[in-house]
């Protein structure tokens, strides 16, 4: 009987593991497979610059890492700040549109890595990620829109 309900168990974690499309990146596909991310910024398109006299550095922040959604407000991206969802993210910046993250979350989920802000409206978000023991690197690209910081959290 204990081997009936390890055995539906088992299926049930698969098939969500499989239906989330954790898998794809799991289990070998290329799907948001990305290179190491260069010390240097080379990309113009990234602006590792203090912003201008005309932004802030406040953002409602969106973005997925497979089914898993995170957003909400950010007031100030110069300090250590969260985004709301699925999983529990921590952002340490080194300055106000550039860092290092850490996530944890369920299935035993945890990752890292490094994101930048760009003055697109974009925010890039690179690293590596395991669930249930299984890694993969991954780039997303999230959607940091700008928001009055004097009504942010309000």
């Amino acid at each position: 009987m204990k081997n009936i309900v390890s055995g539906a168990g088992a299926i049930v974690l698969l098939a969500f593991v499989l239906g989330c499309g954790c898998g794809k990146n799991l289990f070998g596909g290329a799907q948001n497979v990305a290179p190491e991310p260069s010390p240097a910024n080379t990309n113009p398109a990234v602006s590792t610059d203090k912003p201008s006299s005309k932004q802030t550095n406040a953002f409602r922040i969106k973005g997925t890492i497979d089914d898993a959604l995170q957003e909400g407000d950010v007031c100030d991206t110069s300090v250590e700040f969260t985004v709301p969802g699925t999983l529990r993210f921590k952002f340490t910046p080194k300055d106000a549109r550039s860092g290092e993250y850490t996530y944890s979350g369920p299935f035993n989920a945890t990752g890292s890595g490094p994101y930048v802000i760009r003055d697109d409206g974009t925010m890039l978000v690179d690293g590596t990620g395991c669930i249930m023991g299984k890694c993969a690197t991954y780039s997303h690209e999230w959607k940091a829109k700008q928001i009055d910081r004097v009504s942010c959290g309000k």
